[in-house]
Order: structure tokens, then sequence, then C-alpha cells
């Protein structure tokens, strides 16, 4: 069941209007460490009235109903010209070609429709350090002139497109088991690897881009997510729970 938000269109207005400015939030890290759980809580505060995901690991089907061929995401964003619409897209192509070519015709389509939240899971697959398609430089690089809010997320950070992370206004690091990744956010974020290095599991630490803050927290679990160290909130369950304590680094 999807997630019931409710549509204000005074609201909404004012947040297009809001989002004008640049929002693009890359979310990093292992798998299990919160990532995932942080990006769902992140979107029950926003309630976007318009939302796209790139849903490579079919996480998202509480927050937007799923269409099957890109043709059926163009024809959803036609039909709901101004209006809400939250949909989300899982690649089909089997080979990195056909998969990268998806994404790109994706992010065309999101940047043509503009006023939304662009979910992009596990960046690594469509993207390299030298290389990204057309279509999503574009977008984080002049996505804010169609108010499209980016939340961009990787488990190998050190392997995904340069120019994305270059041009973040906030990137969250959550756990990364490998030095590489850990070494490469460190110096992305500009702060101590030893600070990144000692994040267990569903703590973060972010810097914001817009404020120069650097902070550190703890995600929190749901109340249904249990008492097991291990375990990762799925579903509508992990929209319930709060953002946790943080607290800024000097």
């Amino acid at each position: 069941m999807l997630a019931k938000w409710k549509i204000n269109p005074t609201k909404k207005a004012k947040h297009m209007a809001a989002s004008n400015s640049a929002k693009i939030w890359a979310v990093i890290g292992a798998s299990g460490t919160g990532k995932g759980l942080w990006i769902k809580q992140k979107l029950a505060e926003l309630q976007p009235a318009r939302l796209v995901c790139w849903d490579f690991k079919n996480e998202y089907g509480d927050y937007a109903r799923p269409v099957e061929t890109l043709d059926g995401i163009r024809r959803a964003m036609i039909l709901a010209g101004n209006g809400p619409l939250r949909v989300r897209y899982l690649p089909r192509g089997a080979g990195e070609k056909a998969v990268r070519k998806e994404f790109e015709a994706l992010c065309e389509l999101v940047y043509a429709f503009g006023h939304c939240v662009f979910i992009a899971e596990e960046l690594s697959n469509v993207t390299t350090p030298g290389w990204a398609p057309a279509a999503w430089r574009k977008m984080t690089t002049s996505g804010r002139h169609e108010a499209v809010h980016i939340i961009g997320a990787t488990q190998n950070p050190a392997l995904v497109d340069k120019t994305f992370l270059g041009n973040c206004t906030l990137v969250h690091v959550c756990a990364l088991r490998e030095y590489p990744h850990r070494q490469y956010v460190a110096r992305s974020i500009d702060c101590p690897l030893e600070s990144v290095t000692k994040l267990q599991q569903f703590e973060w630490i972010e810097r914001d881009y817009d404020t120069g803050k650097l902070e550190m927290g703890r995600v929190s679990l749901p109340k249904n997510a249990g008492r097991a160290s291990g375990g990762t909130a799925t579903g509508s369950g992990s929209a319930k729970g709060g953002q946790g304590q943080k607290r800024a680094l000097k």
C-alpha cells in the first residue's frame, strides 16, 4: 500500500518555488547500515507530491507505484501535467549497457517533468568516476533550474560520477566497509578519515554545503524493527522512525 500523503495545492506550490534552489543529495553507505532507512525517513518528512524513483532494488513500493516501461512513465507524466505523480521504475535490462541506457532515458524524462524528487539507487551501476550519461550530468549540473531535488544513493562512492559528488549540497555518509571508499568520502566532505572509519551500523556523518556544517548522528529505528542489530527497516514502517540524535562537529 502506498504511503497516504495528503496533497495540499497551496503547500505544493510553495514547495516548488523553494526547491528552485539546488537540492542535490548523496546518500552513501554499505548495505544494511541505514542508508535506505534514512532516505525513507526523509521522504516521510518531505512528502513529495511528485516523486520518481530509479528503484534498482525494488525498495520503494510503499512510496510510489510501479510502472513497467519507460513509455509508461512518459505517459504518466503527460497525464499528470503539473499535478501530483509518484512512480517508480525497476530497470529491466540484463546487461550493463542496457541498464545505463534505461537510466539515461529516465533522467531525460525527469528533467523534462521537473518540480519533483528524483531518487536514483546504486549509482555505481550506471556511472563511473570519469563517465556518466549525458542526461544525468545535465540533471546534476542544471537540475536546479527545473526544480528537481536529486537523491542519489550508492554503496561504492569511489566508483561513481565525480561531477555528481562535486555538485552535491548535502553528502550523507553511513558506515563503509572498504578503505578506498572511506578514504574517498572523508576527502570529499573534508573530515578526518577516523570519523568515517569509526561509523557503526545506523550511525552517520554528513556535510551540509548550504550551511557548511559537519554533523554526526544515529538514525532511529522504527518501532516494528525489533532489537536485532542486523535488521534493516523496510516498507511503510521505515518512515515512522525519527532522525535520531545528532551533534555538530567542530
